[in-house]
C-alpha cells in the first residue's frame, strides 16, 4: 500500500468522513479515491476554520481535519496558521495535514514547518517513511483524544505519499485516548468488577 492511501485509511478507521481543504494538498486526490468527502474552502485559513468549528461542536468526540498545501514554500499551511493558532488558543482539537518537503529537497526550503508550528500545536511531525504512517497517525489521534485539547499537524511529503509499505507489518487500529475524568463506560465496567 502507498503511504498516502495508508494515511487516508487511518483517517477512515478513526471515523473521519470528510475533510476541509483548499485544492492543493499531497493527499487530496487519494482522499477522494478512498471515499472521504471534501468540503472545499476558498482559502486554507477557512479550511482550518471549518475543521475547527466542527471539532468545537463535536465536543471532543469527533475531530475536524483540514488539508493544506505544504512543500517547499509551505504557502498554504502558512496561510492556515491564524486559524490553527485560534484553535490552539481556544483549546480545540483539529488535525491538520500538509505536504512536507521531500527528504532530498530540504536545502530548497527556507521555512521550517515543524519549528514554525510548534507554538500553536500540541504535537506536529514529519512522516519520513511510509511504514511510519500508522505509528504517526496513532500518535496524532492519541494527542487529539488525550489531555488538554489542541491542534495536531502532520506533514507527509509527496515521496512518502507514493512510497509503498507493508500495511500488515503494523496494522492501524483506532486509539482510545484518555481524558482527565473517567470515561463513563470504563467506570461502569470497573464498578461491575468491584461488585462481582
Amino acid at each position: 500500500m502507498k503511504g498516502g492511501v495508508g494515511l487516508v485509511r487511518c483517517l477512515k478507521a478513526e471515523g473521519i468522513t470528510w475533510v476541509a481543504t483548499f485544492p492543493a494538498s499531497t493527499v487530496n486526490e487519494i482522499i477522494a479515491e478512498e471515499g472521504v468527502r471534501h468540503i472545499m474552502a476558498r482559502e486554507e485559513r477557512m479550511a482550518a476554520a471549518i475543521a475547527d468549528g466542527y471539532s468545537r461542536v463535536s465536543d471532543g468526540k469527533r475531530f475536524g481535519v483540514a488539508t493544506c498545501m505544504g512543500g517547499i514554500n509551505a504557502a498554504g499551511i502558512q496561510y492556515a496558521y491564524g486559524a490553527l493558532a485560534q484553535a490552539y488558543e481556544d483549546s480545540s482539537p483539529v488535525l491538520g495535514i500538509t505536504g512536507g518537503v521531500n527528504a532530498d529537497n530540504w536545502q530548497l526550503s527556507r521555512y521550517d514547518i515543524l519549528r514554525g508550528f510548534e507554538p500553536i500545536t500540541k504535537w506536529n511531525a514529519y512522516i519520513n517513511r511510509a511504514e511510519r504512517v500508522p505509528e504517526y497517525m496513532r500518535r496524532a489521534f492519541t494527542y487529539l483524544k488525550t489531555g488538554h485539547p489542541a491542534p495536531v499537524l502532520i506533514q507527509i511529503p509527496m515521496d512518502v505519499v507514493n512510497q509503498e509499505y507493508d500495511e500488515t507489518a503494523d496494522p492501524y487500529t483506532p486509539v482510545k485516548g484518555w481524558k482527565y475524568a473517567g470515561d463513563a463506560r470504563d467506570v461502569e465496567v470497573a464498578v461491575r468488577a468491584l461488585l462481582a
